[in-house]
């Protein structure tokens, strides 16, 4: 999942406190890339990226699925994604401590694994789906899987950066959120819903492969190195590195004010997309979130240009406004498929834009010995928020039906915009 997962980063201020850890990243080696390219580690990194989340967006659109095969109920549907979500708020401090203690492509690799494990024993249970235990085992396998996930995020931002220089990076994030949306949130859940219609092992068996392939191809990339301690003292206790990456976060007003921003966009928009598999018909469904990824594919292109022309700030601030407004739009005219569609696009297109924008303003501004767990307490924040939204969506479903929670998520997420102009004047381009 991206910054807005739920549909689906030398200090500018001078309140920015610097880190007197005495731990220094090891030397990271690193292929100086052509003039004007990002170089072949990038790409190798950016095809294990591409593959991994073409697996997972066949996982996404078919997870849905098999849930809806053993219940109709809206609060143990959004269940589904309250258990998947919700290792980002118990365990993504723990995974950034334990990110900025590693090896990056190490920890990497080993997450992935764990993740392929877990979507192996999915399949498995998609083999017998008349198990009256079928939905319980769902919401523990959904859990480990977002375990690891919450280490593999972690691992990312550090082995991004060891593999980009850093004036390159806007570009290699637009690059990679366009193949994320493409891959994940287009070909993916197409993919996924066809292959369920097929036999519903399939798309749980490709999502495997997609992790084996995506683990060999990290594997070829150079050691980043981990952080040693200083000569002659003893490594910190790991509350010790959280609580520094969460006081750097803290003190930073900038960047704790997008981090709020990205929250509560998780929050309001989770509400919605936790039952949006009834909301529109289990029929519909795999080919509503491909027709909503086009949205995401021209924010991921137009990335790039926008920031360079209209200014970070300027897109961040033109995206929190958007997309509460399209979220209102999806509960007040929808189910209709092209509605639907068009405003879940509107939405993917403005969560692309500010993942680039502000993704790389993150990455430019923490230092990297802290980014790692800096970046996991951001995690924790916002997409913290996404079991927390997924519970309330379910129970306003129940409450009141399924287009209440995307008028209450819009709401929400329009008050947070309003309190964010102020904050967001700091950005510096």
């Amino acid at each position: 999942m991206t910054e807005s997962a739920a549909m689906t980063i030398v200090s500018l201020h001078s309140d920015s406190p610097r880190s007197d850890s005495a731990d220094s990243p090891a030397p990271v080696r690193r292929r100086d890339p052509r003039p004007g390219g990002l170089g072949r580690d990038w790409h190798v990194l950016f095809t294990a990226s591409a593959v991994s989340v073409l697996g997972d967006g066949a996982f996404v659109a078919a997870l849905p699925l098999l849930a809806a095969g053993y219940t109709r109920d809206p609060r143990l549907i959004s269940g589904l994604t309250v258990a998947g979500t919700l290792p980002w708020l118990v365990f993504s401090l723990q995974a950034g401590a334990i990110a900025d203690r590693s090896e990056s492509r190490r920890l990497s690799v080993r997450a992935q694994g764990w993740q392929l494990l877990c979507v192996l024993a999915v399949g498995l249970l998609a083999m017998d789906r008349g198990a009256g235990w079928g939905l319980a085992a769902l919401y523990v396998l959904a859990f480990g899987l977002g375990m690891a996930a919450a280490l593999a995020k972690s691992a990312s931002q550090p082995l991004m950066t060891s593999v980009v220089p850093r004036d390159r990076l806007i570009s290699a994030n637009g690059q990679l959120y366009t193949a994320q949306s493409v891959a994940k949130d287009f070909v993916g859940p197409a993919l996924g819903a066809a292959l369920f219609a097929l036999t519903p092992t399939l798309p749980f068996w490709a999502d495997a492969v997609t992790f084996a392939v995506s683990m060999l191809l990290i594997a070829r990339l150079p050691r980043t190195g981990a952080p040693a301690a200083a000569p002659g003292r003893q490594r910190r206790a790991l509350r010790a590195d959280v609580k520094e990456g969460l006081t750097w976060l803290a003190h930073h007003r900038l960047l704790r004010t997008t981090t709020m921003l990205s929250a509560a966009a998780n929050f309001g928009s989770t509400m919605g997309a936790a039952t949006l598999v009834l909301y529109v018909g289990t029929h519909r469904y795999g080919v509503l979130l491909s027709i909503a990824a086009i949205g995401g594919i021209v924010g991921g292109l137009v990335s790039r240009a926008a920031v360079a022309r209209l200014g970070g700030r300027v897109v961040a601030r033109l995206c929190s406004s958007v997309t509460p407004l399209a979220g209102i739009g999806i509960g007040l005219f929808g189910p209709n498929l092209f509605v639907v569609g068009v405003l879940l696009g509107v939405g993917s297109m403005s969560a692309s834009l500010w993942n680039v924008a502000v993704v790389t303003q993150r990455q430019r501004l923490v230092p990297p010995q802290l980014l790692g767990r800096v970046s996991s307490a951001g995690i924790m924040v916002m997409w913290g928020m996404q079991p927390l939204g997924a519970l309330a969506g379910g129970l306003i479903a129940a409450w009141f039906g399924l287009a209440a929670p995307w008028l209450v998520g819009g709401g929400l997420r329009i008050v947070a915009s309003v309190l964010a102009i102020r904050p967001l004047r700091e950005w510096q381009d």
